[in-house]
């Protein structure tokens, strides 16, 4: 049984909107705990495609504060496994699961996804979502490739380019969103890199990117959803903020998607 270790927190402060890229404003401004695209929608897609259930232990790499770990210990019953460098989020992710009484399921680890401490072929499957455009990708993929046991799973949720950007889009999407955004592949770079890692790839879908109600409030709760919506409201900086990622979906959309993808370990 893989034991989680005692970990010990720095409290980070939080960003100002101007400063800080969007996932940052995201976990840091607003509280946000889904901030992944396609949020839990996206991750209940990765889980059935994947064949997700109750035996199976589970890898979540770059599982930020643990909502989609929680989320698939809670709806298959399977073992996972977060692993994370950012400390602040770990910390929210253990206490998230203490709180909704799945740590027997739900467990955390201070870990680097280019360098994962645990024996090659321990899990069924791993998941990561919105983790590889930060990484060494080829990298962070033969390491995940190593985790897993033959004949187990890799599901990816990522930013996909849908054709070649201009240099213009490029430099907004940097401005708006982040740097790392910009490492995103295209479609078929996605799936030339899992099958270059060897995987093989079983199941692809581009998707386009959007923002809704709706969608927060599955992501968030209500409680947590009326609190973004008020801070929205109250500071402009904010509310600035929210309207130009919003707008950068719009305009980029021809070109910057999100993706989901499936490989099987041979």
């Amino acid at each position: 049984m893989i034991k989680m270790k005692q970990i010990q927190i720095e409290q980070s402060c939080a960003c100002e909107p101007e400063e800080c890229d969007t996932f940052q404003f995201m976990a840091k401004k607003l509280g946000m705990k889904v901030l992944h695209p396609g949020g839990l929608d996206a991750t209940e897609t990765l889980a059935e495609r994947c064949g997700i259930s109750r035996n199976m232990t589970i890898l979540d790499a770059g599982c930020g504060s643990g909502s989609s770990s929680i989320f698939l210990a809670r709806r298959y019953g399977c073992r996972v496994i977060g692993a994370d460098i950012d400390q602040s989020l770990l910390l929210k992710a253990y206490e998230a699961a203490l709180k909704r009484r799945i740590a027997d399921k739900a467990a955390f680890r201070l870990a680097d996804i280019h360098d994962l401490p645990f024996p090659d072929e321990t899990f069924d499957g791993a998941i990561t979502q919105a983790t590889l455009i930060f990484t060494e990708k080829p990298k962070a993929l033969q390491m995940l490739f190593q985790k897993i046991r033959p004949e187990g799973f890799i599901g990816v949720v990522e930013l996909a380019w849908k054709s070649p950007p201009p240099n213009q889009v490029i430099k907004r999407v940097q401005e708006v969103l982040c740097e790392a955004a910009v490492n995103a592949e295209l479609h078929t770079g996605w799936i030339s890199l899992l099958t270059q890692s060897g995987f093989e790839v079983v199941d692809s879908e581009l998707r386009n990117l959007n923002f809704s109600f709706q969608g927060m409030l599955r992501n968030e709760g209500l409680l947590s959803t009326l609190k973004i919506a008020l801070k929205t409201i109250r500071d402009e900086a904010v509310k600035k903020k929210t309207e130009d990622v919003t707008g950068l979906f719009k305009e980029t959309g021809k070109y910057l998607g999100y993706g989901i993808y499936i490989g099987r370990r041979p």
